[in-house]
């Protein structure tokens, strides 16, 4: 009845796939597998309507249930580093940091160059609240 729907659900499942392949953003694989079953319904002769439908709904429920969960332990793009460890430890400064300029601290037995929004003397002891680049972000703990 319909034979170009099942030519048009096999190239959309086709090209949907490539794109996947190309970008690997999670997106378009989605797109891929909700033309299955339209397509599978375009072989049974199922009405137009019903096989748009049937995508549709599927397309969507993929993007929004499962994607999120297939991106949280597919992250690509995120280095961790051992120095994230860094936060939250004492460090001790060694050389002055005010608001304009850049200090130095020892955090163990390793110097890093540090930046706070307040000025911090030499021998005051500071926690490490972040890291910004190769700088860590510290905060005065005695006062």
């Amino acid at each position: 009845m319909l034979d170009y729907m099942i030519w048009f659900w096999l190239g959309l499942f086709v090209i949907a796939l490539v794109a996947e392949l190309l970008t690997s953003d999670m997106i378009s694989i989605w797109f891929a597998l909700a033309a299955l079953p339209s397509f599978v319904l375009a072989l049974a002769g199922a009405h137009i309507i019903v096989q748009i439908v049937i995508f549709i709904v599927i397309a969507f429920a993929l993007l929004l249930f499962t994607r999120p969960v297939v991106k949280k332990y597919m992250k690509t793009n995120e280095i961790k580093t051992n120095a994230e460890a860094l936060i939250g430890q004492q460090a001790i400064c060694i050389k002055q940091i005010t608001p304009d300029t850049i200090g130095r601290v020892k955090v163990q037995y390793i110097e890093w160059s540090a930046i706070s929004k307040e000025t911090i003397e030499v021998g005051q002891h500071v926690r490490i609240l972040d890291i910004e680049g190769a700088k860590l972000i510290v905060t005065v703990i005695d006062k």
